[in-house]
């Protein structure tokens, strides 16, 4: 009986944590988080105004009572106005944020009610805290700067003998920089961390080169720099010959080694704005643009002879096969399927220069459009000979 009841109990609790991930995921596809944080503070200032308005209305105090009221309104015009919207960029919040802290030091200083003004004092102390969560550097410094400015104006002016006035100010100053130096601390690691891990994604642990996964990012960018330059899409494969060899021989630790000497020898000769990939084991990837058929051939000559001619101790020396296709890109196709399809047609080539003895260079005929269904001829060959893109 007590194991029925614990497996109805956890069957409950899993089909309710099930439920609010549904919550979740339904609720962040109509209004995303930053907006439900900002939403969450212009609420938490325009309720508590609104009854401070009321109050102080009931009392006489109707000069405080229409400040209360002004200020209440602003936080929910301000709260409509993210509801609507759902979405809050930076811009929208650094006017949100500027408009609350602008709202609460006017009720700070204005009010005559102490504890009115030590409310929005403390408040003051969450704005920064807020920006850093969803604004850049110099606005988060700024929305600091106006919070302390706020916090000192407020505590210099209330009606405690000056000596109390300036301990409180220096109270809330620190009150104010605390919290924003530990969230913006936090906030860059968090960010630091997301990109190394985006990088890692898309990034060969042993070579360095980007992976697979690497040509879904960056092929984009890739062929619409051909496209701006007026200069057709270069796809070079290489393989290394006789790489199984070299690991029964020397060991795989060796054979690492010398594939990170390639993609070293690779790195050293592309540009910056290419793209160099692991396509698989100890075959790799060159995707870039260049001029002409001329440019694309000294560029693989240049690939060729400098693993050819590398020499690093303890590393036996290896040769690569080539296999290159040229395409002119054309607008509105899908770059990454693209990009994926002269690397297949690459890989022919490239299967072509081992029929043919490996250690060369071989060209695939270049298609007149660079489309997902792009097929090439049977390439032509020659060893340690750069031939003309046909």
């Amino acid at each position: 009986m007590r194991a029925l009841k614990w497996v109805w109990t956890t069957a409950d609790a899993v089909c309710m944590r099930e439920a609010c991930e549904r919550a979740a995921a339904g609720v962040s596809r109509h209004i995303e988080w930053r907006a439900v944080t900002l939403l969450a503070i212009c609420l938490t200032g325009s309720i508590p105004l609104f009854v401070v308005s009321a109050f102080q209305r009931s009392v006489g105090s109707d000069a405080d009572a229409r400040l209360a009221a002004l200020g209440a309104s602003i936080w929910g015009c301000m709260a409509g106005y993210i509801a609507v919207r759902r979405r809050v960029g930076p811009r929208d919040g650094a006017a949100i944020i500027g408009a609350a802290s602008t709202v609460m030091i006017v009720q700070g200083v204005g009010q005559d009610e102490l504890t009115i003004r030590w409310l929005c004092a403390a408040a003051l102390v969450v704005v920064p805290v807020a920006a850093a969560m969803m604004l850049g550097t110099r606005e988060v410094a700024a929305t600091t700067a106006v919070a302390v400015a706020g916090v000192v104006a407020i505590s210099l002016t209330l009606p405690t003998p000056p000596l109390l006035r300036v301990y409180s100010a220096l109270t809330m100053v620190v009150m104010v920089l605390a919290p924003i130096t530990v969230v913006t601390l936090l906030v860059r690691r968090m960010q630091a961390a997301r990109d190394l891990a985006r990088t890692l994604s898309v990034t060969d642990p042993l070579t360095g080169l980007s992976n697979r996964r690497g040509i879904q990012a960056r092929a984009g960018s890739i062929v619409a720099a051909a496209s701006a330059a007026g200069e057709p899409v270069t796809v070079m494969v290489l393989d290394l010959d006789h790489f199984k060899t070299v690991n029964d021989t020397h060991g795989h630790a060796v054979g690492d080694r010398v594939l990170m000497e390639v993609a070293g020898a690779m790195t050293r000769i592309a540009r910056a704005d290419d793209l160099l990939v692991r396509l698989g084991g100890e075959e790799l990837g060159w995707v870039a643009h260049f001029p002409g058929p001329d440019e694309v051939a000294r560029a693989a000559e240049r690939l060729h002879a400098a693993v050819r001619e590398q020499s690093v101790p303890d590393l036996p020396p290896v040769t690569v096969s080539i296999g290159v296709v040229t395409a002119e890109p054309t607008p509105g196709q899908e770059p990454v399927a693209a990009v994926l399809s002269l690397l297949s047609t690459a890989d022919r080539a490239l299967y072509e220069a081992k029929r043919a003895g490996r250690d060369r260079i071989a060209y695939a005929d270049r298609p007149r459009e660079l489309t997902p269904t792009s097929s090439a001829a049977p390439a032509s060959t020659g060893r340690n000979r750069a031939g003309p893109v046909a």
